[in-house]
């Protein structure tokens, strides 16, 4: 529970009159809890995917995982919970077991790739629709978002090693 208020996302949220409990691991089911643990993950990787070398690939995961990972100083006790090492090691390595193929791209077309990605993120705001609060939703989305953010700067379009380039 929060007491006064809480900074998540960088924004200082305060809560009603009385204290908010926020959601935890330990609230959802085994399922619910694979869904919001990694559509952050699937997000990453299809954004990674989208377009450009396999170097920018790199770098782009690299990136995702280190905002993932930064979840884990999150006031939130979910992202972090999502940030947390052990926890990213294995959903990482069911990932690569799961969609990516020879050379470091996904198995599956790009189409189809994003349908299981879209389909999670649903899955993932309905979850937390059903059993969390606005709170919550807000403290996951803003997740969500600086993971994306955090890629989609790692590697520019145009650029020689990081040097130049468009976003």
């Amino acid at each position: 529970t929060l007491g006064f208020s809480a900074k998540i996302g960088g924004r200082r949220m305060s809560p009603s009159r009385t204290e908010l409990k926020l959601l935890t691991r330990e609230a959802l089911s085994d399922d619910q809890w694979t869904v919001l643990r990694d559509t952050p993950y699937l997000v990453a990787l299809a954004i990674s995917e989208a377009e450009g070398s396999r170097v920018d690939a790199l770098l782009e995961r690299g990136a995702g995982a280190k905002a993932i990972a930064d979840g884990n100083n999150n006031e939130h006790p979910l992202i972090r919970a999502i940030g947390n090492r052990p926890e990213m090691d294995r959903v990482i390595q069911a990932m690569q077991g799961r969609f990516v193929g020879v050379g470091g791209r996904t198995k599956l077309s790009p189409a189809e790739f994003k349908d299981i990605v879209v389909q999670s993120a649903q899955r993932a705001f309905a979850i937390l629709a059903g059993a969390g609060s606005e709170l919550d939703l807000y403290a996951y989305r803003s997740f969500v978002t600086s993971v994306s953010r955090a890629i989609a700067e790692a590697a520019r379009e145009g650029d020689l090693l990081g040097i130049g380039g468009t976003l």
